[in-house]
């Protein structure tokens, strides 16, 4: 692919695919018209080429991911704020994605600490309820550090904009 992402592993390095993911990916997307099959490359790897549907696709369809919810998983937040950027988008634009997702991890965030499990420690009576309380702190602190990292990055891309 002209971007640099030519061969299934390279896809599946920078996309963070697993590698179980990668080649019904490339088919999917091969049999949809937005990529082709290549010259094989060396050692016979299989080489892909993204195809003027697919540029096409790549600039004018990523809108809706904005526009829906935003994902759960960080790794999907961060792969539409990076397709979103290499497709043109306005960085203002991926700043104020980023930040919303950071307000909706500070929102679950608030929930995690408002059912209050980690308030009584000393008192669990249970293995379950020592877990349970274990695992809703470590839900609190993971989603507090993925609400600062994505309002740093907000930040950082909002930046880049003004470059």
């Amino acid at each position: 692919m002209k971007e640099g992402v030519n061969t299934p592993y390279r896809l599946q390095a920078e996309a963070g695919l697993s590698p179980g993911a990668t080649l019904p990916v490339l088919t999917r997307l091969q049999q949809a018209g937005y990529v082709r099959r290549g010259k094989s490359g060396p050692r016979r790897r299989a080489e892909y080429e993204v195809t003027a549907a697919g540029r096409s696709f790549l600039k004018n369809q990523w809108q809706p991911l904005f526009e829906g919810p935003v994902p759960s998983e960080i790794e999907a937040i961060f792969r539409i704020a990076a397709l979103a950027s290499l497709s043109g988008a306005n960085k203002g634009a991926v700043s104020n994605y980023l930040k919303m997702a950071a307000e909706q991890r500070q929102k679950g965030q608030q929930r995690a600490r408002d059912t209050n499990l980690a308030a009584n420690w000393p008192s669990a009576e249970s293995m379950g309820e020592l877990y349970g309380r274990m695992r809703q702190m470590y839900a609190t602190a993971r989603l507090n550090t993925e609400a600062k990292i994505l309002r740093n990055l907000a930040v950082k891309i909002k930046k880049l904009g003004r470059r």
